[in-house]
């Protein structure tokens, strides 16, 4: 026990080395590990998706912590940070910026031959992660030839869903995977909007809404290497669009019985 603390603060250190790196979860490890064994993982994260009109970027620190149900599926924990900025590319506008908020999630992992001779896996997995977010956009106006800043104080309730279905070859101490995705994020948003001029702040209202982004639909690619003490070294791209993307950066370790 004493030595899966001492490897919990390695790994949540490692985590925040790698965490101004692109990443996603999907791997990390790939596939299960075995029934009754744990798994402790740390990611490094980045995301950029555009969402309506505004470009979404979140930079994401997590430890993941897997057990092994059976012999051939995972449940996982995840808790850590996330930062997420909104820009919207308009001159004249402070983009939204936030700093580091808490962020968890769960999660299945599944692997299994096909036949018994099979080279390769087949593997798959969902998850789900939820964070909040509070900032503000800023933006210069004129009324007649007064000049006045527009604000808006945002409170987002992020929450996502994602799936991946495909294949893992191993060869020697590498696994290479591929898988599809699929995406949807549900978001709250509580805006407050302000004008100000000067020392004079007015208060215009209050709106709440919900964005939903539909299901989303992409590919991942991904290497994980196999180092001594059961250590694994993984990274992984997921593209949607040339524009839409997430990389994953991450190293775990598996320590025995979970139980």
């Amino acid at each position: 026990m004493k030595i899966k603390i001492m490897l919990f603060w390695f790994l949540l250190f490692s985590g925040m080395v790698v965490s101004s790196l692109h990443a996603q979860m999907a791997g990390n490890p790939v596939g299960v590990r075995g029934q009754g064994e744990w798994t402790i993982s740390a990611l490094g994260m980045y995301m950029n998706q555009n969402l309506g009109s505004e470009t979404a970027v979140s930079r994401r620190i997590f430890m993941k912590s897997n057990w092994g149900l059976t012999p051939w599926l995972d449940f996982y924990l995840l808790g850590g940070a996330v930062q997420l900025e909104m820009k919207t590319g308009k001159e004249g506008v402070i983009d939204y910026k936030d700093k580091y908020r808490f962020a968890y999630g769960v999660g299945l992992n599944v692997s299994f031959k096909p036949a018994q001779n099979s080279s390769f896996w087949i593997w798959g997995g969902v998850h789900g992660i939820r964070f909040p977010s509070y900032g503000y956009f800023m933006e210069d106006i004129y009324i007649g030839a007064a000049a006045y800043v527009q604000k808006f104080d945002m409170k987002y309730d992020w929450r996502e869903i994602g799936g991946n279905l495909g294949i893992v070859l191993p060869y020697h101490s590498f696994r290479f995977y591929a898988a599809g995705v699929g995406w949807f994020l549900q978001r709250f948003d509580t805006k407050r909007e302000y004008l100000e001029n000067g020392n004079s702040v007015s208060f215009l209202g209050k709106q709440k809404g919900e964005y939903r982004s539909g299901l989303w639909t992409g590919g991942v690619v991904g290497l994980e290497i196999n180092l001594p003490q059961r250590y694994s070294f993984s990274v992984e791209a997921l593209f949607f669009n040339e524009s839409n993307y997430q990389i994953m950066i991450g190293i775990c370790q598996t320590g025995g019985s979970a139980w």
